[in-house]
């Protein structure tokens, strides 16, 4: 049985993607003037509502169950694996944010690497030490995002070594309740391990 999902969640869904259906089905007819009127406006960077589904369907001169039932084929389409409709989140950006103590922090943005640092990792990074006080990181936490044809990783690092036994017991403590998620994500590891003592 297919789950049942809402055609609005379904249409903001596509709009994540809409340059990739730009290309996914530039040969479809059935799905052109949505696809078009898709593209244009920036519906999620707008800082006006998402129109209602009557809305685009007036701008559409398409009846609400026609624009329904549209929308709902648009992304059974995308998602449905016989189809072979592949997207491609082909542009990297890499952001990383360093963190020394809770006050020290360095930023920087990379187009590309040939490898990806994974959580544990350590990583020398010898040209931000005179803005963070240090050159040597590990991999804290990584977090992907997927949108338009971007792929946009998110790695925090932490100065100091890696240490696997502190990592569990430091989130031992945090589902404990003996710290909480100011301290899991802005704190140093040092006042960490001090709160963790009291607590």
């Amino acid at each position: 049985m297919k789950r049942r999902f809402s055609i609005k969640r379904a249409f903001l869904d596509l709009l994540f993607i809409k340059v990739q259906l730009k290309d996914l089905f530039s040969k479809n007819d059935k799905y052109k003037q949505l696809i078009e009127f898709m593209l244009s406006k920036d519906f999620i960077d707008s800082d006006e509502y998402l129109p209602s589904l009557k809305q685009i369907g007036i701008e559409l001169n398409i009846k609400p169950y026609t624009l329904s039932k549209l929308i709902k084929d648009l992304y059974n389409e995308v998602f449905d694996l016989e189809k072979e409709n592949y997207l491609e989140f082909n542009k990297p950006e890499i952001y990383f944010d360093l963190n020394y103590f809770e006050n020290d922090r360095g930023y920087f943005l990379c187009k590309n690497l040939a490898y990806i640092p994974r959580v544990g990792e350590n990583i020398d990074i010898p040209f931000l030490k005179a803005q963070v006080g240090t050159d040597y990181f590990y991999v804290d936490s990584i977090r992907h995002s997927l949108d338009t044809n971007v792929q946009r990783i998110f790695i925090s690092l932490k100065s100091g070594l890696y240490n696997k036994y502190f990592h569990y017991e430091k989130y031992k403590a945090y589902e404990q309740g003996r710290i909480d998620s100011s301290d899991l994500f802005y704190k140093h590891d040092l006042s960490i391990k001090k709160k963790m003592k009291t607590n």
